[in-house]
């Protein structure tokens, strides 16, 4: 169909330029004839002479008109280009803050009291302007030392993490630990009851920042891929399983804003497993030591006392002890530099 409509077009022009040249021939002879004292020679001698004129204004039209027509198709296809350049880069603006994450961190292992500044700084960042706080992963055992170091406490605190009574879960997560630089030589026995007390202690700090904000507890059977946490602005993604994160205690881990794709998604998986679980609790400030002793009970599958409480609580103190100091170094670094 559209190359019929160009067909007719290029006849259209052919006949139109056709009639015309013919029109102008014919005007032509009508007005030498009205010369009657013009010989054949002179006729010939004048036609010879404007063919030369015809010539050169053929030529110097010819170079304006080319100039003029390169100008304008320059002027045209640079207007085309920078269009098209300002359309595909805006896609691929929209593709990064959809697709990619806006920052990378390198893995670690947190030796000498060193938990990767930048990663943590950045977080920081985040935690003190959010009202929206959440984690999903194993262990929760950072997350209320960091959040009790915060100068501002979320409205809003979600964790999602392994139950301290699902053994499963717990093997598959320790023998992933069995290449942990700080677990070398033990055995994976060792290794299973350590997460596990771990995860214990982990429950005991969260019911304890109860007194700061509400906590919303999910207990979930996680594979140990990766974890995150959520703040409003961006989520940290950490992958266990990353071309570098081999033996890594602190994986490698990138940041994406709350506009891509990755954090709209995961945010939505996160607040409806919450809607449906019924494996979750949540602690509140007028809960006391009693009513975490019976949930816990529930958990394990044997009974448990104040003195356990208290004995975790010590435990998940001195556990973290050196990720607190870290934290409040780097607090009195950021008032410093502000």
């Amino acid at each position: 169909m559209a190359a019929s409509r160009r067909n007719m077009r290029r006849s259209l022009v052919d006949y139109a330029f056709a009639t015309a040249s013919l029109v102008v021939l014919i005007v032509g002879v009508v007005f030498v004839n009205l010369d009657r004292s013009l010989s054949g020679r002179q006729v010939l001698a004048n036609l010879g002479l404007n063919l030369i004129a015809s010539v050169i204004f053929a030529v110097i039209f010819s170079w304006l008109s080319g100039r003029v027509q390169e100008a304008s198709l320059q002027e045209s296809l640079e207007d085309s280009f920078t269009e098209f350049s300002n359309k595909l880069t805006a896609t691929v603006a929209q593709g990064n803050a959809d697709f990619l994450p806006n920052a990378l961190y390198p893995p670690l292992n947190p030796t000498n009291g060193e938990y990767g500044i930048r990663f943590n700084v950045d977080m920081t960042r985040s935690l003190e302007e959010t009202a929206f706080y959440a984690f999903r992963g194993p262990s929760a055992r950072y997350v209320a030392a960091r959040l009790r170091a915060s100068n501002h406490y979320p409205q809003q605190v979600k964790v999602a993490m392994l139950s301290p009574g699902d053994t499963m879960a717990i093997q598959r997560r320790a023998a992933d630990r069995v290449y942990w630089e700080r677990f070398e030589g033990k055995d994976i026995q060792q290794l299973e009851e350590e997460l596990r007390q771990e995860l214990i202690w982990s429950v005991v700090s969260l019911f304890d920042y109860r007194r700061f904000c509400a906590v919303d507890l999910m207990y979930v059977e996680d594979t140990a891929v990766y974890r995150y946490e959520m703040f409003d602005d961006s989520v940290y993604i950490s992958w266990y399983h990353g071309a570098q994160s081999h033996a890594k205690e602190m994986p490698e881990s990138l940041r994406f804003p709350a506009n891509s794709f990755l954090y709209k998604t995961l945010q939505l998986d996160l607040v409806r497993r919450f809607e449906i679980s019924n494996n979750k609790v949540t602690f509140t400030r007028a809960q006391n030591d009693d009513f975490l002793a019976q949930h816990l009970a529930e958990l394990l599958g044997e009974p448990v006392d104040q003195s356990d409480i208290d004995r975790w609580r010590q435990e998940g103190e001195s556990k973290v002890g050196d990720f607190s100091e870290f934290l409040k170094e780097m607090y009195r670094d950021l008032r410093r530099l502000s």
